[in-house]
């Protein structure tokens, strides 16, 4: 009689992309409507989707009279439909319902919307002038992507944690327990892509900076301009995903909520593949439910509440 064996294992043997960068965030603030006077006003929204590819849409404004649809090339368009007369705080939730079904985050307080895309990347910038009547606001422009490939030996994830051991005198130095007092994450890898997009990604966003002369091109370096700035704020989301796993499934994904890059070398040599050595580590992010704030396994794109 055959046997069927039921051996499985759970070893392991990945590759992972990296991902880091930020979300583009916009704040759009309405105005109550008289008499269908915001018809035909519509403003950019470019959104981007999980590989950095940016499709192109404008809102457009339409009243109890509907607006006639200017049908800018290369764009899709989202409409918001409204009753002449209808408040600000209104109109901006039909904007929020119209945008249900994208590729973005939306909050809403009364007349004002903040749109978050969901994947990070940078974007083409959008354009507001035809919409004369609303305020705009970038709050946060949207940076980076795929880092590329790291040099052989991969990416080393690490963690320390952090303790007060309790004695006492009656005990001498045997332990009692110990406190936890917090943990330290970070990766470290070698990217060995380097051209000069990455060069402005991970050095001239954060600890860096660039400069363009009135008359030339851009310079990547390092100076006094981020001095004191907190990392915290410059940072992104930094995102693991294995190559073995379909891009659907992050079941098995790694994200840091908030990281900065941290270039320690690079490498010229006639015969060694040019690596830059970096290093990302983990901050706390308080937006984020304070079971997972530091870092996180698993599927990070679901809603975390």
């Amino acid at each position: 009689m055959a046997l069927t064996s039921t051996q499985t294992s759970d070893i392991q043997l990945a590759a992972a992309t990296v991902k880091w960068g930020r979300e583009e965030c916009r704040k759009v603030t309405f105005v109550d409507d008289t008499a269908g006077d915001l018809t035909d006003e519509y403003f950019d929204m470019n959104l981007l989707d999980e590989d950095q590819v940016e499709t192109s849409y404008y809102v457009l404004l339409s009243g109890t009279t509907p607006a006639v649809d200017p049908a800018p090339a290369g764009k899709t368009k989202i409409e918001v439909s409204y009753t002449d007369g209808d408040t600000a705080s209104v109109i901006a939730g039909l904007f929020v319902t119209a945008l249900s079904a994208l590729n973005v985050n939306v909050s809403q307080t009364g007349a004002e919307v903040v749109v978050e895309n969901k994947d990070i990347g940078k974007i083409t910038v959008e354009v507001n002038t035809n919409a004369p009547s609303l305020t705009f606001a970038v709050l946060a422009l949207g940076l980076g992507g795929d880092l590329g490939k790291t040099a052989e030996g991969g990416i080393a994830f690490s963690t320390e944690t952090q303790v007060v051991s309790i004695t006492s005198d009656q005990t001498g130095t045997n332990a009692l327990g110990e406190v936890y007092t917090g943990s330290t994450a970070s990766m470290s890898m070698t990217l060995i892509e380097m051209n000069l997009e990455k060069w402005e990604l991970v050095i001239g966003s954060v600890t860096g900076d660039v400069f363009t002369p009135s008359a030339g091109t851009r310079l990547v370096g390092q100076g006094t301009s981020r001095l004191y700035k907190n990392l915290f704020d410059l940072g992104g989301k930094l995102i693991l995903h294995p190559i073995n796993r379909d891009a659907s499934d992050k079941s098995f994904d790694m994200i840091f909520w908030k990281s900065a890059p941290k270039p320690s070398s690079i490498n010229f040599s006639g015969q060694d593949i040019q690596g830059m050595e970096i290093e990302f580590v983990a901050y706390n992010d308080e937006s984020k439910p304070e079971e997972i704030s530091l870092w996180a396994q698993g599927d990070y794109s679901q809603e975390l509440v």
